[in-house]
């Protein structure tokens, strides 16, 4: 374990600006940050609204990562490797690839701000046990041949290994892991959807063809991508939840949520979808409307979803960052009103001005957006008081 030598140190405030709302679910709102002219990655994101992301390309050596906190983006990593494709958790550690040289990097691990060097990989997810879960690549065939690894703050541990390619490794807080398992010498390929739990290794998917891209939540509800269309799995039963339009690359959380995306041959682009299950029966919120690429993410447990997005990907990695985000009216429970309860939690959360790091469930009552809990929040919080 090392210190970090440059790291945490600010590079601006992000100057979010709200997009054009096209069907979002009550009390969010869409901002976007990080735009550039380079290419940005599939975000990590957790429940506190902090957001993890590489600017640049996987392998290139000026490739960085940058934290976004309450409107604040960080820069975390500056050095002649590439480093990318990160993810954090609830506690904000975070975990990412570094000299990725398109096959594997070494899998890199911020705690407190100390680093720790876990080994070889790619594919990297971290849960708020502080266990991290990544596949391996190693074999040079047809076959792609890679493992599955699970580290619980000792060392690494081999959890499958069959000769075959296992990639895509996503893990819950109970250390279950999903990951895609493939075949690449049939012809047309095959793959599923492996879960590791308690120690064994089963099937989720049962056609047989091609599964790909999975994901699973705490409950231990597996989505993925089948021709186009998106299933679940829960309790031994698969059954398909989204159709129509090809979409793919879900992201689910604790409540049902999904986030994804969807494909307009007419454009040629992506736009992201939420399909939302938290508040009764299902309903589908189109995110975006627009020529943009618009690409993957993740959602968290308050509904929140951020994701990257590019002008035209055949032109040239202009891209940013954009994050549905719940709107800050001091109503901190989200049950449509600003009562006592509320009052309670802004006694609680107030910091006095001067922003402050991580304020996590407390970031809705900073209604001024301005990274601190203070009088000018309170005066907003009188104004908007209802008593019910």
């Amino acid at each position: 374990m090392r210190h970090i030598l440059l790291l945490m140190f600010v590079v601006g405030v992000c100057c979010s600006r709200a997009l054009g709302q096209v069907n979002l679910p009550e009390g969010f709102e869409i901002v976007e940050f990080a735009f550039s002219e380079k290419q940005s990655s599939s975000p990590g994101l957790n429940d506190c609204g902090q957001i993890v992301y590489h600017k640049g390309g996987a392998t290139h050596p000026e490739t960085e990562i940058f934290l976004y906190d309450n409107g604040r983006i960080t820069q975390l990593t500056r050095n002649n490797v590439s480093d990318a494709f990160p993810d954090i958790n609830d506690a904000g550690t975070i975990v990412w690839l570094q000299d990725d040289d398109g096959m594997a990097g070494t899998i890199m691990v911020l705690r407190d701000g100390e680093i720790t060097e876990l080994g070889r990989g790619s594919s990297t997810e971290i849960n708020n046990r502080e266990h991290v879960a990544w596949s391996h690549f190693w074999g040079k065939t047809c076959r792609a041949e890679s493992d599955i690894y699970l580290y619980k703050r000792r060392r690494p541990r081999l959890i499958y290994s069959d000769g075959f390619s296992n990639q895509g490794a996503r893990i819950n807080d109970h250390d279950q892991i999903v990951w895609t398992w493939k075949d690449s010498c049939a012809v047309p390929y095959i793959s599923d959807i492996l879960l590791y739990s308690d120690g064994r290794v089963i099937k989720v998917s049962n056609q047989g063809r091609q599964n790909v891209d999975p994901h699973i939540n705490n409950p231990g509800v597996v989505g993925w991508m089948l021709d186009h269309e998106i299933y679940l799995w829960e309790n031994g039963e698969t059954r398909k939840v989204i159709t129509g339009r090809p979409c793919g690359w879900p992201s689910l959380n604790d409540h049902g949520d999904i986030f994804f995306w969807r494909w307009y041959d007419e454009r040629k682009t992506f736009d992201v979808w939420l399909y939302r299950v938290s508040r009764g029966d299902p309903t589908f919120h189109r995110l975006t409307d627009d020529p943009q690429e618009d690409g993957l993410g993740n959602i968290n447990n308050l509904g929140e979803a951020a994701w990257w997005w590019a002008i035209d990907l055949k032109k040239g990695p202009d891209g940013g960052i954009r994050f549905v985000r719940r709107v800050r009216t001091g109503d901190s429970e989200f049950d449509g009103d600003i009562d006592l309860v509320d009052y309670g939690w802004l006694a609680d959360c107030m910091t006095g001005p001067g922003r402050v790091d991580r304020l996590c469930d407390c970031r809705f009552l900073d209604i001024d957006h301005d990274g601190d809990v203070d009088l000018a929040d309170f005066a907003r919080f009188q104004n908007a008081f209802t008593g019910d």
